[in-house]
């Protein structure tokens, strides 16, 4: 591996159940000048690697006996931004069917591997995976850093050379511009692509791009004429079940992706998406079927959720088999433990008895689950789920306080606001209203933070410290705040020395942030005020 520099400063993660790949595995990386491997049998094991170690390549067999597969452990990986986007993944397999497979998929691992393999064979292919990632590096990390201003111009430099890799730059830069709220830009490279070559990613794109500016009959009509074309485009079912449902049509949204899951059965984000359609629309009998399959077949994997419980505890609800609901919440009790599922769950249940006609014990577990913490410890959604409770059991008020609290922690948040405007909107408020109160409670903490920068503009650090550490005490989950409050406090620390109690206050806020968001953009400023201070 002459071509790829310091292979050996390179972590690597190694997941297989069979202990005699594992091993081959192990010889023909360390062959190759691979230092610093981790190898594990299971899952659980890889994602304890994971939450305490960087690693450059992953490799993962396809089929691990831990009930779920290498493709859907990779989704899991991604979603939940658990490994970099300069990670390599490879998957390795046995089975020939596995091409259809990662064809269908928009979540694809950057290689393959067919078992047998040789050595050389193996050591080749990763080679050329190695010089992809550093040519990709300076993307990736500015991808990582959602700085998405540097992504883009890292794309330019390279487009320049209109090399082997241009349509991949195209792709990653289309992204970035729809990221960066650049989207007319994005909707005309896509254009440019297409002309060139009508590349499925580009059509997809370009989709996604007419959707956000406002045109969403343009792309529906685009979607559906990709999937004319190529049926097996499972990430064009999937945007355009969204966008026929935030369209209003539930029950043709939900007519794609049960379309798309007679085609492949499906990643676990579409199967949530499916059954929640089902209840939604009526037809509860449809979720039961497939969240009864998905958590039998994922028994022990780590992609449940507690949600998907709380879906099928609903279904079950929606036909009166009470009963069974309540059990299905027990069940989850048994595998979720933390505070977010701790309360939906608690939520689930109270809706339960109220459905079975027992109000009284209802309101018992409903209080429960509010007093089990404080509200900044409830995610948005453990929030919006106790709203939705409280208002159906007339709690108003209460409701009221807890979606202003939900929309001020995350104020940039379209996705939450959404939600909020959905149980307000299911409670009764006209729509404009709910717009309105949600406006409001954003508007506030907007409010609040431009107060504290402009204090801090003007040299006023004290006054900003005051008004952004509070606020941040109060919102710990608002991001933009606490990366404020730890950069106001680490000027202060610059301009004015060092304070032991307020060293540790920034140290705090900026590791909350980190916690939250590990490549947030302002841990950059934050880390350069914290350096001026050793030196």
């Amino acid at each position: 591996m002459a071509t790829v520099n310091n292979v050996s400063d390179k972590w690597v993660l190694v997941i297989d159940d069979m202990e005699g790949m594992r091993s081959q595995l192990r010889m023909s990386l360390s062959s190759s000048g691979f230092a610093k491997l981790h190898v594990v049998g299971s899952i659980k094991e890889a994602l304890e690697r994971l939450s305490a170690n960087h690693y450059d390549v992953i490799l993962c067999d396809y089929s691990l006996g831990d009930s779920t597969d290498g493709q859907q452990f990779l989704e899991y990986l991604r979603t939940n931004d658990l490994i970099g986007r300069n990670t390599i993944f490879v998957m390795i397999t046995a089975e020939q069917s596995y091409a259809k497979v990662v064809a269908a998929s928009e979540c694809a691992p950057d290689d393959y591997l067919l078992k047998p393999f040789t050595s050389a064979q193996f050591t080749t292919r990763l080679e050329k995976l190695l010089e992809r990632q550093e040519y990709f590096r300076a993307i990736d990390q500015a991808a990582d850093k959602k700085n998405w201003s540097k992504m883009i111009a890292e794309c330019d430099k390279l487009l320049a050379g209109r090399d082997k890799h241009y349509f991949d730059l195209c792709k990653i830069k289309g992204v970035a511009l729809v990221r960066n709220e650049q989207v007319q830009q994005a909707a005309d490279l896509y254009r440019e692509i297409i002309s060139l070559r009508p590349l499925g990613w580009a059509r997809l794109g370009l989709a996604r791009a007419l959707a956000r500016l406002g045109k969403q009959g343009e792309a529906i009509e685009l979607l559906r004429e990709i999937l004319v074309e190529t049926p097996q485009f499972m990430a064009a079912y999937d945007f355009l079940g969204k966008l026929m449902a935030e369209s209003g049509d539930k029950k043709g949204a939900l007519d794609v992706l049960q379309q798309a899951r007679s085609i492949s059965p499906g990643t676990m984000s579409r199967i949530r998406e499916l059954s929640t359609l089902a209840v939604s629309t009526g037809q509860p009998e449809i979720a039961e079927k497939i969240m009864r399959e998905t958590l039998i077949k994922h028994k022990y994997s780590p992609v449940r959720q507690a949600n998907d419980y709380v879906v099928l505890s609903r279904a079950l609800t929606d036909q009166g088999k009470t009963a069974d609901a309540l059990s299905v919440v027990q069940d989850a009790r048994k595998s979720f433990t933390d505070s977010h599922s701790n309360v939906v769950l608690s939520v689930t249940e109270s809706s339960v008895h109220r459905a079975a006609g027992n109000e009284e014990l209802a309101h018992a577990v409903l209080e429960q689950a509010m007093n089990s913490g404080e509200m900044g410890s409830f995610s948005a959604d453990a929030l919006v789920a106790l709203a939705d409770a409280c208002f159906s059991l007339g709690k108003s008020e209460d409701a009221t306080r807890l979606l202003h609290h939900a929309v001020q922690n995350h104020h940039e948040s379209d996705e939450i606001k959404g939600k909020v405007h959905a149980v307000l909107v299911a409670a009764g408020k006209d729509a404009s209203e709910a717009s309105a109160l949600i406006e409001a409670s954003a508007g506030e903490v907007i409010a609040l933070n431009n107060e504290g920068v402009r204090h801090a503009q003007a040299g006023k650090l004290d006054e900003a410290i005051a008004l952004l550490s509070e606020a941040a005490n109060r919102l710990p989950n608002n991001l933009q705040i606490l990366g404020n409050a730890a950069l106001v406090i680490a000027l202060d620390l610059v301009r004015n020395g060092r304070d032991p109690a307020k060293l540790a206050m920034c140290l705090g806020y900026r590791e909350a942030l980190t916690k939250k968001s590990r490549n947030h953009a302002k841990l950059e400023q934050i880390d350069g005020m914290l350096k001026q201070l050793k030196s």
